[in-house]
C-alpha cells in the first residue's frame, strides 16, 4: 500500500527484466525498504491517536502481511490491535494483553465473530471471563486468514476458544478434579445425545469452558471456525471439496451446571426411551448451532420444534414428533 520510486545507480540496465528481478542488489533494496517501513510503523504506533487513524486505514494490509510474510511476521504482529474483554473503548495489542496475564497464564485467548456485541455474550468465553481471564475479540474477516498463520507471540500460544482441545491451565487442581467427576456422571447422557444426533456431531462431551449456557459446538483444531464457514459460504467460486473437508464435524459440549442439561440427565436415568428427550435434544442442538455462530440446515424443522415446545408449555397436548 506504499508506492514510490527508488533511485539506484547500481542496477544493470542491459539485461532482461527476468534477470533483473533475480538481481542481488534488487533483493537488498527490497529488504531494506521493508525494514524501514516497519520501523516507521512501529514509531507511529507509539502515538495512540495517530496510530488509530493509520490502523483504521491500513489494518487489512498489515494482517495480509502477517499471513504472507513469514520473515517479518513477528514484527507485524506487534502492530495488530483488537478489542478486548477488559478494555471497552480502546483497542489493545498482544503486548498489552501479556502485561495483564494471570501468573500461570501462558496463552493468549481470542474469539472470532461478526461483532463485538455478539462475541461478548458468546458461551465460549463464559468460563474465561468468570475466572478473570482476558479474551481478545476479532471481528474483521481478515483476522481469520491472519490467525491461520500466527500461532504464537513472544512465547505465548495463541488459542481460539471456539476450537476443541481448550484447556485452562490457569485453573486449580480442585476444579479439574470436579470436572473429571462430572465427565463420569454424565457419560450416559452424552451417549444418548450422540445416538439421537447421529452424524450431525462427532461426539458429545462434558464441557470445561461454559459457565451458564446449556452447550456449545466446537470445531476441530485445524478446521474452520463458524465465522470462517460463514465467510466461505458467501464465496461464489468456493471449492466445495475443500469446504466439506475443512468444515469438519463438530464436537457438542454440554454444561453439567445448566438446569436443562441436569433435567435431561434425570430423564435419561429414569427412561432412556422417553420421547421428550429426543425432542429437547434436537431443539437444544439447533439453539446451540445458532449461539455458536453456525447456520441451521433445516429452519422448518426448527420452527416446528419450537411450536411443539410452546404447545406443551401452554398445555395444548401436542404429540407430533419432529424427526430430522
Amino acid at each position: 500500500f506504499i508506492k514510490g520510486i527508488v533511485d539506484s545507480e547500481d542496477l544493470p540496465l542491459n539485461i532482461s527484466r527476468e534477470a533483473l528481478q533475480q538481481n542481488k542488489i534488487l533483493k537488498v533494496i527490497k529488504k531494506n525498504l521493508v525494514k524501514k517501513c516497519l520501523e516507521m510503523f512501529i514509531e507511529i504506533s507509539n502515538d495512540c491517536d495517530d496510530y488509530s487513524k493509520f490502523y483504521e486505514a491500513f489494518s487489512k494490509n498489515i494482517k495480509l502481511g502477517v499471513h504472507e510474510d513469514s520473515q517479518n511476521r513477528s514484527k507485524l504482529a506487534e502492530l495488530l490491535r483488537f478489542r478486548s474483554s477488559k478494555v471497552d473503548e480502546e483497542t489493545v495489542s498482544f503486548k498489552d494483553y501479556i502485561a495483564r496475564c494471570l501468573p500461570k497464564q501462558k496463552k493468549i485467548y481470542y474469539i472470532i465473530g461478526e461483532s463485538t456485541e455478539v462475541l461478548k455474550k458468546s458461551p465460549f468465553i463464559e468460563k474465561l471471563l468468570y475466572n478473570d481471564i482476558e479474551v481478545i475479540y476479532m471481528i474483521d474477516p481478515m483476522d481469520e486468514y491472519c490467525m491461520q498463520q500466527l500461532k504464537e507471540f513472544e512465547g505465548y500460544k495463541l488459542v481460539c476458544v471456539t476450537k476443541e482441545g481448550l484447556t485452562l491451565d490457569e485453573l486449580d487442581v480442585e476444579s479439574q478434579k470436579k470436572h473429571d467427576e462430572l465427565v463420569a456422571s454424565y457419560s450416559d447422557l452424552c451417549e444418548v445425545m450422540k445416538e439421537i444426533l447421529g452424524d450431525q456431531v462427532e461426539k458429545v462431551i462434558v464441557s470445561d469452558r461454559i459457565q451458564k449456557s446449556p452447550g456449545c459446538l466446537v470445531t476441530g483444531e485445524y478446521g474452520w471456525t463458524a465465522n470462517m464457514e460463514r465467510i466461505m459460504k458467501a464465496q461464489a467460486l468456493r471449492d466445495s471439496t475443500m469446504s466439506s473437508y475443512m468444515a469438519s464435524k463438530k464436537t457438542y459440549e454440554i454444561n453439567p451446571e445448566n438446569k436443562i442439561i441436569q433435567e435431561l440427565k434425570r430423564r435419561v436415568e429414569l427412561d432412556r426411551t422417553d420421547k421428550m428427550i429426543r425432542d429437547i435434544t434436537y431443539l437444544l442442538f439447533d439453539v446451540t448451532l445458532i449461539v455458536s455462530g453456525f447456520s441451521i440446515d433445516n429452519p422448518t424443522n426448527f420452527s416446528q420444534r419450537v411450536s411443539r415446545i410452546l404447545e406443551l408449555g401452554l398445555n395444548l397436548n401436542s404429540t407430533e414428533l419432529i424427526e430430522e
